[in-house]
Formats: structure tokens, sequence, C-alpha cells
């Protein structure tokens, strides 16, 4: 059924649209991994269209597609739906989804609508929210430390709609752990930002720092990249997804394959060792409270203390990656969207993991990392990866101090 849904939006999308201007065309089309539109109209020399929210409980802002124009031309693009482009705007990507760069901000015409200018006749162009990250970037990325013995891949379980979810275990695998580290992410699945983090995270313990040489020797670290595999790889915004969330799947019966099988496995591989347990996620789109990076705040206060004394650790051990400020470094539970009624659909991961708090849990903790904006300053997929780096290093001293 989900390939032939996506026959017809290709069928939709992979077609011409005719400007009046003396045959200029454009062709719009989602035909690859992670894309996402709802083509609206061509109005003169400007496409319409909005994200498509499939599956999804309310108003959510993911988008990505292609378009290639027949020959060089301006065109414009506006969103017919508001708050759905960061403070930053859109992305483009010319190399077919490796390398992305910000729309300049002259091209930006107002909060909905960019141009871009098409310098080649035939020129395929990506255009996104934010930049893309797929299974397609993982595999490119892993690939470098195929051979390090301190790496070991396999796969979780098959997802719902039977894709291979990938899973890593990295540690010094001569020595027994004295602690265990479950870092989760992509449980929305347009939360593309947390997978750079991720990136800079996982490059960082396979590195040669002493810190980490001492962290992989305590530490087994179990890694999940893509929560919601299904909603990466479909281009879905995950998010409030029906009839059910990914991060509230952790209480009563799960009916995802990734967290049924996280809530049986977790408990065994971590048996009686101290542990941490980390989620990655992404905010609102832009705005107050959504442009900085966040911990957000535990109902257990002692999970809470633990959360409070990382990000002390975070602010101090930080190399400049990013702004942080601690002031809003730490969302507490009860204050803003940190509240119980947040959570009436079910258990996010962080809650699920400090039900263990009387068995060996010292920490459970989300981070919100923004999409484009912190305090102002650009974000880039490199910048995102060196905040990952100095994560790392701030959870390992954590650890080092409190868990071990």
């Amino acid at each position: 059924m989900f390939k032939l849904q996506k026959m017809i939006r290709l069928v939709v999308f992979g077609f011409m649209l005719l400007s009046q201007s003396a045959l200029a065309q454009i062709s719009i089309d989602t035909s690859f991994s992670g894309s996402n539109i709802v083509f609206e109209q061509l109005s003169g020399d400007t496409v319409h269209f909005k994200p498509d929210l499939r599956d999804t409980e309310g108003d959510w802002f993911y988008w990505y597609f292609r378009a290639v124009s027949n020959k060089p031309k301006t065109w414009y693009f506006k969103s017919t739906q508001p708050n759905a482009m960061t403070g930053l705007g859109a992305v483009f990507s010319t190399d077919g989804g490796k390398e992305w760069q910000w729309i300049p901000r002259v091209n930006h015409h107002s909060e909905d609508l960019f141009s871009f200018t098409f310098t080649e006749h035939d020129q395929a162009i990506r255009f996104a929210l934010a930049p893309p990250y797929t299974e397609a970037n993982f595999a490119d990325f892993i690939k470098t430390y195929e051979n390090d013995n301190r790496l070991k891949a396999s796969v979780l379980c098959t997802s719902n709609k039977g894709r291979e979810v990938e899973k890593l275990l990295i540690s010094q695998f001569d020595n027994k752990p004295k602690s265990k580290l479950l870092i989760v992410a992509r449980a929305h699945a347009c939360e593309m930002m947390s997978s750079y983090v991720l990136e800079g995270i996982i490059s960082s313990l396979l590195g040669s720092a002493p810190e980490m040489k001492l962290l992989l020797e305590q530490s087994e670290i179990q890694i999940i990249p893509f929560i919601d595999k299904d909603g990466v790889e479909n281009g879905d915004q995950g998010k409030n997804r029906l009839p059910r969330d990914h991060n509230r799947d952790y209480n009563g019966e799960s009916i995802y394959a990734t967290t049924k099988t996280l809530r049986e496995t977790v408990p065994k591989w971590v048996e009686n060792h101290p542990w941490v347990g980390i989620d990655l996620h992404n905010p609102w789109v832009k705005g107050e409270g959504n442009e900085w990076a966040y911990i957000v705040g535990n109902s257990d206060k002692k999970i809470e203390k633990a959360q409070r004394k990382f990000a002390e650790i975070l602010i101090a051990e930080s190399r400049g990656s990013i702004p942080l400020k601690m002031d809003n470094l730490f969302l507490a539970y009860g204050t803003s969207w940190n509240t119980g009624n947040n959570y009436s659909k079910g258990w996010s991961f962080s809650r699920w993991a400090a039900s263990f708090a009387d068995k060996g849990m010292k920490m459970s903790t989300t981070l919100e990392f923004p999409y484009a904006l912190a305090y102002g300053k650009q974000i880039t997929p490199d910048k995102a990866r060196a905040f990952g780096e100095d994560f790392i290093f701030a959870l390992a001293k954590f650890m080092e101090e409190h868990v071990h």
C-alpha cells in the first residue's frame, strides 16, 4: 500500500509547471528519501506549496523537495502555511542533498516567500526547511568507522514497514564496563538537526581524546540513530503522529517495533549497571524559546538534580560550538510546555527511562537543539556536530563524577 501511495505522489509531483514567461518550465518532485511537499499551484513565476501533514495531528512544518528549471531563471517559492520556515528561512543544495547552504537573507522576501536564481539549463536544486538527514547520510558517515574495533554495528529490529533499524555499540570491549549509556535520536522524523549532533557525538567517541578513551574503558554505549526510521525515509513530520507519537509510545502496549524492542531489551542490556539515557530532539521551528539549546527537566526530583549538574558541566566544558546561557539551558518540569498535560497521551523516552531511577538509572534527559539559530547565531551541520562533541565531553565528565 505504501509503495502504491508513493507512486501516486510521484505522479502528482513529477510534472512540468509552465510559467507565463516565454516557455519557462519548472518541475517539482518528491521521488527521493525524506521528501515532503504538497504542491498547490503555479502563479506566474511563483510555486505555491505547503508541508504534507499526512498522519499528523495539527500543524507542523517539515518540507523538502527538488525543483528543476529548464533554463536560467529566478523562481519564487511561497509556503501557503504559516511558520513553515525557520528564522533563517530555508536551505538549498546543488549536489543532490550532500551539502547544504542557507538561502541568503536578501532572497527571503517574507516569512513565507523566498526566491532562487537557477543559472544553468535543466539545473536541479533541492530545497528544504533545514538540512535534511536520512539513512543515506548516516551510511556515508558511519562507513568511515566500519573497521574500528571499538564499534559494533547491528540491527535493533525491523521497523513496522520492513526497514532495518540501525543499532551501534561503542566501547573498549576487552574491558568490563562500569556503566551503560543509551543515546537515541529521531523519535520525530522531521528533527534532522539532532542527527548532525549525533554525528559529533559518535566521531568524538571514536576519536583519540583521552577523555573519550577513559569513557569507553568504563562504559558501553548503545546508540539508536533513527527511532522513527520509516518516518525519516518517507519524509513524514513524525511529531504528533497519528495514531501515536513515537515519543509517547513508552508505556502501555507499544505500537512501534523500535520502542517495543527498546523496552524489552534495554533492561537486559543494562543489567545491574548504573546508566544514563539521552534522547536527542529539535524544538518548534523558530521564535522565543526555540532558538537555543536546552535540556528538558524531568518530574523526578532525583533525576532533575542530576540534570542540573549536567547542565552546569555542559556550560563549563563548552568550547564555543554554539552560544549557551545557563538561564535558558534547563527547562524545569512544570514550566512552559513541559507540564503533565504534554505527556497525557503516553510516556516519553525520558519518562520511561526515569522509571528506573531506583534500579540504577542516574540521569535521563531530552536535549532540544535548534534548527537554524542559537541566540541569533547561524546553525549549520558543522556547528551541530561541534555541539555534539561538546555534549559528549561534558557527559563523559558527568559520568566520571556522578555515575562511576
